[in-house]
């Protein structure tokens, strides 16, 4: 997952403390009940739900691309009547809705996850602590005050960040705490391979390994500034968000920046703006597939090796996690936006939204913690009290 948001784990979170444009929805409102968490959980959740109270609330004409399949051919928008699931029906905004299928199986869990592996067998969370396959691991030692986990890979490696009087990039490996090289900044990814992501000062980095030295990762002409959001379990392929100004501020309503992907090879690809936009967020990667956000207020899936790009479901605002067989978990607003009213997480796979905790209230918030290779998805519902869940929808 992509993930500090993871993510996020998989997004652009903003360091505590540092100011950033002002959402044009207040969500005070919303984050008030049921989100006393701790600060590292805090933070994470005010970000997310931030940008999309303001992503929503701002879109204006909603646009629509055909579905494509890996093919590049047009593909319908969901399954036949002869599936057995309801038709699609128009969403908010005009865009088009897929067949609501069967709720997903979801049970509560003892612990709140913060980022979970793709083969759903690691898990950090919020104590924090370190485990595998339901048995603990070790817990984690922390250095500084918030701290924030973006993502973790199938060896238990994650990477984190901490903000105390400096925001500082950690790699964990076997548990084991590294201050990454290079100063203050963030670490936002690792892959498979435990290549490592994310920001110094303004500009996007990678380092190959905890005691390597960063590399700079280069801005296209235009741009001066940007963060990782992934890197790809191939190791080369690195997805980010670039900008001309503070990367908390890259997709704000100026559209200053966009989604970028460093190829291997040295390449280098802006992410293709759908009609009208002025941008899209990356907010997660996995394999070929990367989902996000567009300024519209509509939600993307982007196939790397087709260079093609589709909109989302209706149901799909916040896509916060992408499978390697596309499948996308997220979180749905409805539209008009109304803070802590009608939210829902759900998966899309198969060409079918299902909800991923049917039985909550409707005033629920949520964060997707991870989303594994057999379609379980993590995460936390915010209430009272917070509850961590595992959501099977085979």
């Amino acid at each position: 997952m992509s993930g500090t948001d993871h993510d996020a784990r998989r997004l652009l979170r903003p360091l505590a403390g540092e100011p950033e444009h002002a959402p044009r929805i207040d969500v005070a409102a919303a984050m008030r009940d049921g989100t006393r968490l701790r600060r590292r959980r805090t933070a994470r959740i005010g970000a997310a739900f931030a940008t999309v109270f303001a992503v929503t609330a701002a879109a204006a004409v909603l646009m629509q691309l055909p579905d494509r399949d890996r093919d590049g051919a047009q593909v319908a928008a969901g399954p036949s009547a002869s599936s057995g699931s309801a038709p699609p029906v128009a969403g908010p905004g005009g865009l088009p809705a897929a067949p609501e299928g069967a709720a997903c199986v979801s049970s509560d869990v003892e612990r709140t996850p913060l980022a979970t592996d793709r083969t759903g067998r690691w898990t950090v969370t919020d104590e924090p602590a370190l485990w595998r396959d339901g048995e603990l691991v070790s817990a984690v030692a922390t250095q500084g005050g918030q701290f924030t986990v973006s993502q973790i890979n199938s060896a238990g490696t994650f990477a984190a960040t901490t903000v105390d009087d400096t925001t500082q990039p950690w790699a964990y490996v076997d548990g084991t705490p590294t201050l990454l090289r290079g100063g203050a900044g963030r670490a936002t990814a690792v892959s498979e391979q435990g290549r490592f992501g994310g920001r110094l000062g303004e500009l996007p980095v990678v380092w190959d390994a905890p005691d390597a030295d960063p590399a700079l990762l280069p801005l296209p002409a235009g741009f001066t500034s940007g963060e990782v959001v992934a890197v790809g379990d191939d190791g080369e392929t690195v997805l980010g968000t670039v900008g001309t100004g503070r990367t908390v501020q890259i997709t704000d309503t100026a559209g200053t920046g966009t989604g970028l992907l460093w190829l291997a090879g040295g390449d280098t690809r802006l992410l293709p703006l759908p009609p009208g936009a002025d941008w899209v967020r990356p907010t997660a990667m996995r394999d070929d597939w990367v989902v996000g956000l567009v300024s519209d207020g509509s939600a993307f899936r982007y196939d790397i090796a087709r260079d093609t790009m589709e909109t989302l479901p209706a149901q799909i605002t916040w896509p916060s996690a992408v499978g390697a067989d596309g499948a996308v978990a997220g979180l749905s607003v409805p539209a008009p936006v109304v803070p802590a009213r009608g939210y829902r997480a759900v998966l899309l796979t198969g060409g079918v939204v299902r909800t991923l905790r049917p039985d909550d209230p409707a005033d629920t918030l949520y964060e997707i913690s991870g989303l594994s290779d057999d379609g379980t998805v993590t995460g936390f519902a915010v209430g009272a009290p917070t509850r961590g869940f595992t959501s099977r929808c085979g």
